[in-house]
């Protein structure tokens, strides 16, 4: 085998490995896999590339000086002008627009969208433990109804942190519905009968109806060291209970299913 024909013909097909998966990564299609066969032939390609140049070193000086009369031919000459207009465009950046054309190709991705709270307070005059409760329910909880309560280490009721007075409930006109304008009516502690069983106090603690969207209860509690958070939740004739365990720092609150709440989370401040 001779070791020329060896080194063109793999620099032949590094240069086709490079050249596709260099069509690819200019279009955004940067897959893992491309980048890494991208690299590894572009090594190859530099390694085989350094042997072609020793084994060709005295065609290649042919191509760039008149053996005469010593001087640079204008192939050479328009070839490195080439070299270093390219050069200087590209770590000047003003050859972005060209590099990043590629995007047209690129399916366009969707944002996430931004989560937006609605802030309730409750409980500011109590002396004891500042908390954070936020809130984001599943798209498919519609209207819900929700309590928030705090029971100690051995389970016994403590205080409400968040009770509505209103439920919201759809208005019989699907125009209506659409536009918003719901109906309420006063909360109804049967509503949420587990919450209803511990509680000590049914005076609601918002003046308005629970959020529909997510929503953040800045409160106190008067509880102290290992202590519970519990949620119920209604909507559309469905119930959960959310519980957390808080001892400082982040605690989540979760339920068997969790179905209505998608991620609820209690900050000790």
């Amino acid at each position: 085998m001779k070791r020329k024909n060896i080194i063109s013909l793999t620099i032949g097909f590094a240069f086709l490995s490079i050249a596709i998966t260099g069509i690819l990564l200019y279009v955004k299609q940067k897959a893992h896999a491309v980048e890494i066969t991208h690299t590894i032939f572009g090594l190859i390609f530099i390694g085989f590339a350094i042997f072609h140049i020793v084994n060709n070193w005295s065609s290649i000086t042919g191509y760039s000086k008149e053996r005469k009369t010593g001087k640079f031919q204008k192939e050479f000459i328009v070839a490195a002008s080439i070299f270093g207009v390219v050069l200087i465009g590209g770590v000047t950046e003003i050859l972005e627009p060209v590099a990043e054309a590629g995007r047209i190709f690129a399916k366009k991705r969707q944002r996430p969208e931004a989560l937006s709270y609605e802030e309730v307070k409750t409980n500011q005059t109590v002396k004891g433990t500042d908390l954070r409760i936020l809130v984001e329910k599943n798209k498919e909880t519609e209207l819900p109804v929700i309590a928030i309560w705090v029971e100690d280490s051995t389970h016994k009721f403590v205080e409400n942190l968040y009770l509505p007075a209103r439920e919201a409930q759809m208005p019989k006109s699907e125009e209506e519905a659409r536009e918003g304008k719901f109906e309420f009516i006063d909360f109804k502690p049967e509503s949420l009968p587990t919450w209803a069983a511990k509680t000590a106090s049914k005076l609601p603690l918002s003046e308005k109806d629970t959020p529909h969207e997510n929503f953040v209860v800045n409160t106190k509690t008067s509880a102290k060291g290992t202590f519970y958070v519990l949620l119920e939740v209604k909507s559309k004739g469905e119930s959960e209970i959310y519980e957390a365990k808080v001892n400082g720092g982040v605690s989540k609150l979760a339920s068997k299913n969790n179905t209505l709440i998608k991620s609820g989370l209690v900050e000790v401040l």
